[in-house]
């Protein structure tokens, strides 16, 4: 009954997922050198983190990521390691500096903000929306539409410590936006795993 608020706005949840952070590779070549410096990650960092196992994590709770939360954009469930240690923040931090260092990704952040999302006004449109709401006119010219935000107060209220439960995350996908496997899951085309 908020405003703003209808099915069309949920993540689809074989969509799941957290972000360390956003590439963009041109090329084939590019998406080899990537899964490279991700097995070198593996090699140099990871295993020694995740000691060889699956890391258990709890995703707990709600936030927002404006401002007011009349006017909300994008709702997320907080995602934390269930032995209360920073291993998973650890690991994401120092692929996401690596990625920076090389170029592969644009320096905005010195650390991951660990979440998931569950509620994205971009959804709203086209389920398969993951960046700005962009619409082309027939003949190909761009056309900017501004998102519907949604009324998040009474979600916040009522779900601010939600307890979403456990997870083992057991690897690091490279994942291409607006593509799907024949599960529904972000089509991947390169991965390591933890244990």
């Amino acid at each position: 009954m908020d405003h703003g608020v209808d099915s069309s706005i949920f993540q689809n949840p074989k969509k799941l997922h957290l972000t360390i952070g956003m590439l963009v590779l041109l090329s084939e070549q590019e998406i080899q050198q990537t899964c490279e410096m991700l097995k070198q990650c593996k090699e140099e960092f990871i295993d020694d983190i995740a000691g060889g196992k699956p890391l258990e994590v709890e995703m707990e709770g709600i936030e927002y990521m404006n401002d007011d939360p009349g006017m909300v954009d994008v709702l997320y469930a907080k995602v934390h390691m269930k032995d209360g240690s920073n291993r998973l923040q650890e690991l994401v931090d120092r692929v996401l500096e690596r990625f920076q260092a090389s170029g592969l990704i644009v320096k905005e952040w010195n650390s991951v903000k660990l979440h998931a999302t569950v509620m994205n006004t971009l959804f709203r449109k086209d389920p398969n929306a993951e960046g700005r709401y962009n619409l082309y006119t027939a003949d190909g010219k761009y056309i900017f539409k501004e998102r519907e935000s949604f009324d998040g107060r009474n979600i916040l209220k009522l779900f601010e410590n939600f307890y979403f439960g456990t997870l083992k995350l057991n690897s690091i996908h490279i994942s291409q936006r607006f593509t799907v496997d024949s599960f529904g899951n972000y089509a991947s085309c390169g991965q390591i795993d933890f244990s």
